[in-house]
Protein backbone atom coordinates (compact mmCIF):
# COMPACT_ATOMS: atom_id res chain seq x y z
CA UNK A 1 0.00 0.00 0.00
CA UNK A 2 1.40 3.60 -0.83
CA UNK A 3 1.76 5.91 2.21
CA UNK A 4 -0.78 8.53 2.30
CA UNK A 5 2.17 11.12 1.98
CA UNK A 6 2.82 9.21 -1.42
CA UNK A 7 -0.92 9.42 -2.71
CA UNK A 8 -0.71 12.74 -1.77
CA UNK A 9 2.38 13.72 -4.41
CA UNK A 10 0.69 11.66 -6.78
CA UNK A 11 -2.56 13.63 -6.14
CA UNK A 12 -0.84 17.34 -6.51
CA UNK A 13 1.40 16.12 -9.71
CA UNK A 14 -2.24 15.39 -11.38
CA UNK A 15 -2.59 19.51 -10.55
CA UNK A 16 0.53 20.47 -12.32
CA UNK A 17 1.64 22.58 -9.37
CA UNK A 18 3.99 21.52 -7.15
CA UNK A 19 6.60 19.40 -8.73
CA UNK A 20 9.24 20.18 -11.42
CA UNK A 21 12.50 18.81 -11.05
CA UNK A 22 15.89 18.77 -13.58
CA UNK A 23 18.98 16.23 -13.49
CA UNK A 24 20.66 17.59 -11.52
CA UNK A 25 21.35 15.87 -7.90
CA UNK A 26 20.80 17.57 -4.95
CA UNK A 27 21.33 16.78 -1.49
CA UNK A 28 18.39 14.22 0.42
CA UNK A 29 19.56 13.47 3.62
CA UNK A 30 18.54 16.80 5.23
CA UNK A 31 17.42 20.57 4.28
CA UNK A 32 19.53 23.73 4.47
CA UNK A 33 18.89 25.35 7.71
CA UNK A 34 20.11 29.27 7.88
CA UNK A 35 21.76 30.24 11.00
CA UNK A 36 21.96 33.68 11.65
CA UNK A 37 18.89 35.99 12.88
CA UNK A 38 16.60 36.97 10.24
CA UNK A 39 15.22 40.37 10.20
CA UNK A 40 12.81 40.95 7.57
CA UNK A 41 11.51 44.03 7.05
CA UNK A 42 9.35 45.28 4.31
CA UNK A 43 10.84 48.30 3.55
CA UNK A 44 13.05 48.30 0.32
CA UNK A 45 16.58 46.64 1.93
CA UNK A 46 19.74 48.83 1.61
CA UNK A 47 21.61 47.54 -1.61
CA UNK A 48 24.95 48.43 -2.34
CA UNK A 49 25.80 51.23 -5.77
CA UNK A 50 27.67 48.80 -7.51
CA UNK A 51 24.80 45.90 -6.73
CA UNK A 52 21.89 48.25 -8.05
CA UNK A 53 23.84 49.11 -11.30
CA UNK A 54 24.42 45.44 -11.62
CA UNK A 55 20.61 44.02 -11.77
CA UNK A 56 19.69 42.08 -14.48
CA UNK A 57 23.43 41.88 -15.81
CA UNK A 58 23.98 38.69 -17.78
CA UNK A 59 26.50 36.37 -16.15
CA UNK A 60 25.98 33.66 -18.84
CA UNK A 61 23.60 32.77 -22.07
CA UNK A 62 23.21 29.70 -23.84
CA UNK A 63 20.75 28.83 -27.60
CA UNK A 64 21.24 25.12 -26.74
CA UNK A 65 18.39 24.65 -24.21
CA UNK A 66 16.61 21.43 -22.98
CA UNK A 67 13.42 22.32 -23.96
CA UNK A 68 10.93 20.80 -26.35
CA UNK A 69 10.71 23.22 -29.18
CA UNK A 70 8.60 21.03 -31.04
CA UNK A 71 5.62 22.67 -28.35
CA UNK A 72 5.98 26.43 -29.07
CA UNK A 73 5.03 28.28 -32.28
CA UNK A 74 7.52 27.04 -35.51
CA UNK A 75 10.00 29.80 -35.71
CA UNK A 76 9.92 30.69 -32.39
CA UNK A 77 13.34 31.02 -30.64
CA UNK A 78 14.61 30.21 -26.98
CA UNK A 79 17.89 30.91 -24.70
CA UNK A 80 18.87 30.04 -21.21
CA UNK A 81 20.50 32.69 -19.21
CA UNK A 82 22.38 33.33 -15.77
CA UNK A 83 21.87 36.81 -14.70
CA UNK A 84 22.16 39.11 -11.33
CA UNK A 85 19.67 40.16 -9.12
CA UNK A 86 19.42 41.45 -5.29
CA UNK A 87 18.10 39.35 -2.30
CA UNK A 88 14.84 41.33 -0.60
CA UNK A 89 15.87 40.10 2.54
CA UNK A 90 19.73 41.22 2.92
CA UNK A 91 19.81 43.49 -0.65
CA UNK A 92 23.03 41.31 -1.68
CA UNK A 93 23.46 40.38 -4.67
CA UNK A 94 21.96 37.14 -6.35
CA UNK A 95 22.82 35.13 -8.99
CA UNK A 96 19.42 33.99 -10.81
CA UNK A 97 18.92 31.30 -13.71
CA UNK A 98 15.98 32.43 -16.77
CA UNK A 99 14.90 32.01 -20.34
CA UNK A 100 14.26 34.26 -23.51
CA UNK A 101 11.87 32.92 -25.77
CA UNK A 102 10.61 35.52 -28.67
CA UNK A 103 7.82 34.89 -30.87
CA UNK A 104 8.06 34.05 -35.22
CA UNK A 105 8.44 36.46 -37.36
CA UNK A 106 10.09 39.84 -37.68
CA UNK A 107 9.93 41.94 -34.44
CA UNK A 108 7.19 45.06 -34.40
CA UNK A 109 7.87 48.68 -34.37
CA UNK A 110 8.88 49.37 -31.23
CA UNK A 111 9.92 45.92 -30.51
CA UNK A 112 8.25 42.65 -29.33
CA UNK A 113 6.16 43.38 -25.77
CA UNK A 114 7.20 41.67 -23.17
CA UNK A 115 5.08 39.13 -20.53
CA UNK A 116 7.77 38.48 -17.41
CA UNK A 117 6.71 34.77 -16.10
CA UNK A 118 7.05 33.72 -13.02
CA UNK A 119 6.41 30.33 -12.46
CA UNK A 120 4.57 28.34 -9.50
CA UNK A 121 5.90 26.24 -6.68
CA UNK A 122 8.09 23.85 -8.21
CA UNK A 123 9.90 23.16 -4.74
CA UNK A 124 12.31 24.66 -2.27
CA UNK A 125 15.27 22.81 -3.05
CA UNK A 126 17.91 23.47 -6.05
CA UNK A 127 17.42 20.86 -7.84
CA UNK A 128 14.20 21.99 -8.06
CA UNK A 129 14.90 24.32 -10.72
CA UNK A 130 12.87 24.43 -14.49
CA UNK A 131 15.59 25.33 -17.03
CA UNK A 132 16.72 21.48 -17.38
CA UNK A 133 13.65 20.24 -18.07
CA UNK A 134 12.06 19.63 -21.45
CA UNK A 135 8.63 20.95 -20.70
CA UNK A 136 9.88 23.47 -18.55
CA UNK A 137 8.12 21.47 -15.33
CA UNK A 138 4.82 21.88 -17.21
CA UNK A 139 5.09 25.93 -17.54
CA UNK A 140 5.89 25.29 -21.69
CA UNK A 141 2.66 25.16 -22.77
CA UNK A 142 1.53 28.73 -21.12
CA UNK A 143 4.75 30.30 -22.41
CA UNK A 144 3.99 28.57 -26.20
CA UNK A 145 -0.03 30.09 -25.56
CA UNK A 146 2.01 34.02 -24.95
CA UNK A 147 4.03 33.18 -27.50
CA UNK A 148 1.07 32.44 -30.12
CA UNK A 149 0.00 36.10 -28.95
CA UNK A 150 2.80 37.81 -30.31
CA UNK A 151 5.16 38.57 -27.22
CA UNK A 152 8.19 37.93 -26.20
CA UNK A 153 8.21 35.91 -22.75
CA UNK A 154 11.31 36.81 -20.10
CA UNK A 155 11.19 34.28 -17.85
CA UNK A 156 12.80 33.48 -14.13
CA UNK A 157 13.68 30.39 -11.92
CA UNK A 158 13.91 32.12 -9.04
CA UNK A 159 17.18 32.70 -6.84
CA UNK A 160 18.16 29.42 -5.07
CA UNK A 161 16.87 26.92 -7.67
CA UNK A 162 19.06 25.65 -10.70
CA UNK A 163 22.39 25.37 -11.83
CA UNK A 164 22.27 29.13 -11.01
CA UNK A 165 22.41 28.56 -7.50
CA UNK A 166 26.05 27.31 -7.63
CA UNK A 167 27.09 29.67 -10.38
CA UNK A 168 30.65 31.10 -10.07
CA UNK A 169 30.42 30.03 -6.16
CA UNK A 170 27.43 31.23 -5.43
CA UNK A 171 25.88 29.86 -2.16
CA UNK A 172 21.92 30.26 -2.99
CA UNK A 173 19.30 29.18 -0.86
CA UNK A 174 15.82 29.86 -2.33
CA UNK A 175 13.93 32.65 -0.18
CA UNK A 176 10.52 30.60 -0.68
CA UNK A 177 7.73 32.91 -1.25
CA UNK A 178 9.78 35.65 -0.10
CA UNK A 179 7.60 38.36 -2.07
CA UNK A 180 10.35 40.94 -2.49
CA UNK A 181 12.83 38.26 -3.94
CA UNK A 182 10.44 37.50 -6.45
CA UNK A 183 9.38 40.47 -7.62
CA UNK A 184 13.39 41.43 -7.82
CA UNK A 185 14.41 38.16 -9.72
CA UNK A 186 11.04 39.17 -12.51
CA UNK A 187 11.74 42.61 -12.78
CA UNK A 188 16.00 41.65 -13.21
CA UNK A 189 14.61 38.76 -15.76
CA UNK A 190 12.80 41.20 -18.35
CA UNK A 191 16.13 43.49 -17.83
CA UNK A 192 18.54 40.58 -18.48
CA UNK A 193 16.17 39.87 -21.20
CA UNK A 194 16.35 42.86 -22.89
CA UNK A 195 20.34 43.09 -23.03
CA UNK A 196 19.92 39.65 -24.97
CA UNK A 197 17.49 40.94 -27.37
CA UNK A 198 17.85 44.52 -28.30
CA UNK A 199 14.54 44.23 -30.48
CA UNK A 200 12.29 43.70 -27.04
CA UNK A 201 10.00 46.64 -25.77
CA UNK A 202 10.96 48.17 -22.39
CA UNK A 203 6.76 47.57 -22.01
CA UNK A 204 5.89 44.51 -20.07
CA UNK A 205 3.12 42.50 -18.29
CA UNK A 206 4.23 40.67 -14.80
CA UNK A 207 1.70 37.37 -15.21
CA UNK A 208 2.14 34.64 -13.08
CA UNK A 209 0.36 31.79 -10.87
CA UNK A 210 0.30 30.28 -7.03
CA UNK A 211 4.13 31.09 -5.99
CA UNK A 212 4.33 33.25 -9.45
CA UNK A 213 1.14 34.83 -9.19
CA UNK A 214 2.11 36.15 -5.83
CA UNK A 215 5.76 37.27 -7.93
CA UNK A 216 3.77 39.19 -10.10
CA UNK A 217 1.57 40.67 -7.84
CA UNK A 218 4.69 42.09 -5.55
CA UNK A 219 6.19 42.77 -8.83
CA UNK A 220 3.64 45.59 -9.60
CA UNK A 221 3.71 46.85 -6.17
CA UNK A 222 7.83 46.99 -6.45
CA UNK A 223 8.70 48.32 -9.37
CA UNK A 224 7.46 52.38 -9.03
CA UNK A 225 11.13 51.62 -6.56
CA UNK A 226 12.92 48.74 -8.76
CA UNK A 227 11.59 48.53 -12.41
CA UNK A 228 13.38 52.29 -13.64
CA UNK A 229 14.41 52.03 -17.20
CA UNK A 230 10.98 49.46 -18.06
CA UNK A 231 7.47 50.41 -18.23
CA UNK A 232 5.26 47.84 -15.96
CA UNK A 233 1.90 47.85 -17.76
CA UNK A 234 -0.11 45.70 -15.59
CA UNK A 235 0.08 42.79 -13.61
CA UNK A 236 -1.65 39.37 -13.71
CA UNK A 237 -1.57 36.88 -10.74
CA UNK A 238 -3.68 33.60 -11.35
CA UNK A 239 -4.64 31.86 -7.64
CA UNK A 240 -1.39 34.27 -6.17
CA UNK A 241 0.02 32.75 -2.65
CA UNK A 242 -1.02 36.14 -1.75
CA UNK A 243 -1.47 35.36 1.96
CA UNK A 244 -0.75 32.51 3.25
CA UNK A 245 -0.53 33.16 7.48
CA UNK A 246 -3.92 31.41 7.82
CA UNK A 247 -2.29 28.26 6.66
CA UNK A 248 0.32 28.85 9.37
CA UNK A 249 -2.67 28.21 11.96
CA UNK A 250 -4.03 25.16 10.22
CA UNK A 251 -1.79 22.57 12.82
CA UNK A 252 -4.59 20.93 14.17
CA UNK A 253 -5.29 18.14 11.39
CA UNK A 254 -7.64 20.39 9.37
CA UNK A 255 -5.44 20.98 6.72
CA UNK A 256 -7.01 20.10 2.96
CA UNK A 257 -4.95 17.65 1.30
CA UNK A 258 -3.32 20.21 -1.12
CA UNK A 259 -2.33 22.03 1.98
CA UNK A 260 -0.83 18.93 3.90
CA UNK A 261 1.01 18.13 0.64
CA UNK A 262 2.79 21.89 0.39
CA UNK A 263 3.64 22.21 4.28
CA UNK A 264 6.78 20.05 4.24
CA UNK A 265 8.07 22.60 1.39
CA UNK A 266 6.66 25.45 3.38
CA UNK A 267 8.67 24.60 6.36
CA UNK A 268 11.76 24.09 4.41
CA UNK A 269 11.70 27.20 2.59
CA UNK A 270 11.30 29.30 5.51
CA UNK A 271 13.75 27.56 7.85
CA UNK A 272 16.53 28.20 4.57
CA UNK A 273 16.20 31.76 5.52
CA UNK A 274 14.99 32.05 8.91
CA UNK A 275 16.65 29.84 11.90
CA UNK A 276 13.66 30.81 14.01
CA UNK A 277 11.56 28.19 12.04
CA UNK A 278 12.69 24.99 13.24
CA UNK A 279 11.45 21.67 11.30
CA UNK A 280 11.73 19.92 14.27
CA UNK A 281 8.82 21.53 16.02
CA UNK A 282 6.74 20.51 13.00
CA UNK A 283 7.35 17.07 11.68
CA UNK A 284 8.08 14.19 14.12
CA UNK A 285 9.86 10.25 12.86
CA UNK A 286 10.45 8.90 9.31
CA UNK A 287 8.92 12.38 7.99
CA UNK A 288 11.60 14.71 9.95
CA UNK A 289 14.32 12.88 9.51
CA UNK A 290 13.74 11.84 5.97
CA UNK A 291 12.34 15.60 5.04
CA UNK A 292 15.30 16.51 2.36
CA UNK A 293 14.24 13.54 0.41
CA UNK A 294 10.32 14.28 0.91
CA UNK A 295 10.83 17.71 -0.40
CA UNK A 296 13.52 17.29 -2.74
CA UNK A 297 12.72 16.93 -5.98
CA UNK A 298 12.55 13.25 -8.11
CA UNK A 299 14.92 12.75 -11.08
CA UNK A 300 18.24 10.89 -9.42
CA UNK A 301 17.01 10.90 -6.02
CA UNK A 302 13.97 8.85 -7.21
CA UNK A 303 14.57 5.96 -5.25
CA UNK A 304 15.58 7.68 -2.10
CA UNK A 305 12.25 9.46 -2.15
CA UNK A 306 10.47 6.58 -2.75
CA UNK A 307 11.82 4.93 0.24
CA UNK A 308 10.88 7.66 2.16
CA UNK A 309 7.37 8.07 1.06
CA UNK A 310 6.94 5.06 1.94
CA UNK A 311 7.88 5.46 5.72
CA UNK A 312 6.16 8.17 6.49
CA UNK A 313 2.20 8.94 7.28
CA UNK A 314 0.36 12.36 8.25
CA UNK A 315 0.82 11.55 11.79
CA UNK A 316 4.00 12.17 11.54
CA UNK A 317 2.90 16.01 10.91
CA UNK A 318 3.09 17.17 14.43
CA UNK A 319 0.77 19.63 15.97
CA UNK A 320 3.54 22.49 17.19
CA UNK A 321 3.28 24.42 20.45
CA UNK A 322 1.82 27.77 20.79
CA UNK A 323 5.10 29.67 20.27
CA UNK A 324 5.73 27.94 17.15
CA UNK A 325 2.77 28.55 15.83
CA UNK A 326 3.37 31.87 16.03
CA UNK A 327 6.83 32.08 15.20
CA UNK A 328 5.52 30.40 11.82
CA UNK A 329 2.04 32.86 11.31
CA UNK A 330 4.23 35.94 12.24
CA UNK A 331 6.74 34.87 9.21
CA UNK A 332 4.06 33.95 6.61
CA UNK A 333 2.22 37.49 7.66
CA UNK A 334 5.63 39.43 7.01
CA UNK A 335 5.88 37.74 3.55
CA UNK A 336 1.73 38.75 3.12
CA UNK A 337 0.79 40.74 0.49
CA UNK A 338 -0.60 43.56 0.01
CA UNK A 339 3.21 45.17 1.36
CA UNK A 340 2.43 48.63 -0.66
CA UNK A 341 0.09 50.52 -2.50
CA UNK A 342 0.51 50.56 -6.77
CA UNK A 343 -0.30 52.35 -9.39
CA UNK A 344 0.11 49.17 -11.50
CA UNK A 345 -3.04 47.49 -12.42
CA UNK A 346 -3.29 44.06 -11.52
CA UNK A 347 -6.10 41.41 -12.47
CA UNK A 348 -6.16 38.68 -9.56
CA UNK A 349 -8.60 35.30 -11.17
CA UNK A 350 -9.26 32.53 -8.71
CA UNK A 351 -11.34 29.48 -8.08
CA UNK A 352 -13.94 29.32 -5.68
CA UNK A 353 -12.93 25.78 -4.75
CA UNK A 354 -9.50 26.69 -4.77
CA UNK A 355 -8.21 23.98 -1.60
CA UNK A 356 -5.00 25.28 -1.74
CA UNK A 357 -4.89 28.93 -1.16
CA UNK A 358 -8.28 29.28 -0.06
CA UNK A 359 -10.99 31.82 -1.98
CA UNK A 360 -11.57 33.65 1.25
CA UNK A 361 -7.73 34.09 1.65
CA UNK A 362 -7.22 35.34 -1.93
CA UNK A 363 -10.48 37.67 -1.30
CA UNK A 364 -9.12 39.27 1.99
CA UNK A 365 -5.93 40.07 0.25
CA UNK A 366 -7.80 41.90 -2.61
CA UNK A 367 -9.97 43.83 0.10
CA UNK A 368 -6.85 45.08 1.67
CA UNK A 369 -5.19 46.16 -1.28
CA UNK A 370 -8.51 47.87 -2.70
CA UNK A 371 -8.19 49.91 0.64
CA UNK A 372 -4.94 51.34 -0.12
CA UNK A 373 -6.40 52.19 -3.27
CA UNK A 374 -4.89 49.70 -5.84
CA UNK A 375 -6.59 49.15 -9.48
CA UNK A 376 -7.24 45.69 -9.01
CA UNK A 377 -9.87 43.63 -11.22
CA UNK A 378 -11.03 40.63 -9.28
CA UNK A 379 -12.84 37.39 -10.14
CA UNK A 380 -13.62 34.29 -8.83
CA UNK A 381 -14.35 31.62 -10.76
CA UNK A 382 -16.94 29.41 -9.67
CA UNK A 383 -15.89 25.52 -9.61
CA UNK A 384 -12.23 25.95 -10.87
CA UNK A 385 -9.86 24.92 -8.07
CA UNK A 386 -5.63 26.47 -7.33
CA UNK A 387 -5.15 25.25 -11.16
CA UNK A 388 -6.78 28.06 -13.04
CA UNK A 389 -7.96 27.63 -16.93
CA UNK A 390 -6.67 31.42 -17.75
CA UNK A 391 -8.08 31.19 -21.59
CA UNK A 392 -8.73 34.36 -23.46
CA UNK A 393 -9.96 36.74 -20.65
CA UNK A 394 -6.42 36.91 -19.45
CA UNK A 395 -5.07 37.28 -22.71
CA UNK A 396 -7.61 40.40 -23.75
CA UNK A 397 -6.70 42.14 -20.37
CA UNK A 398 -2.71 42.07 -21.37
CA UNK A 399 -3.33 43.01 -24.69
CA UNK A 400 -5.36 46.00 -23.71
CA UNK A 401 -2.70 47.17 -21.50
CA UNK A 402 0.22 47.33 -24.21
CA UNK A 403 -3.18 48.95 -26.08
CA UNK A 404 -3.29 51.88 -23.40
CA UNK A 405 -6.81 51.37 -22.85
CA UNK A 406 -7.93 52.60 -19.15
CA UNK A 407 -7.78 49.25 -17.03
CA UNK A 408 -11.30 49.18 -15.19
CA UNK A 409 -10.96 48.07 -11.39
CA UNK A 410 -14.15 46.47 -9.27
CA UNK A 411 -13.09 47.12 -5.70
Amino acid sequence: MRSPLRMLTAAVVVLGLLVGCQSTPGPVADIPRAQAPMQYSRDMPVIAAPDWAARGEVLSSSQQTAFDTDALPTGSAANTFVYQSISGITGASTVVGGALFTPPGAAPAGGWRVVGYAHYTTGATPDCGTLGDPRLSGVLPGVAALLEQGYAVAYTDYAGLGPAAAFDGADEVHPYLEPKSEAFNLIDAVRAARTLEPRLSNQWVAYGASQGGQAAWAAAEYAPVYAEGTELLGAVALAPAADLSRLGELTDGTFTTDQEFIYPTLITGLAAVDPGINPDDYFSGELRRGLGAVVACRGPNAEEKDAVLDAVDRSQIKTPTPEATGRLVGRLQSYSLPQRPTPTPLLVTYGSEDALVLPQWTAQAVERACGLGDNIMAIELPGQGHALDAGQRDYAWIADRFAGVPAVGNC
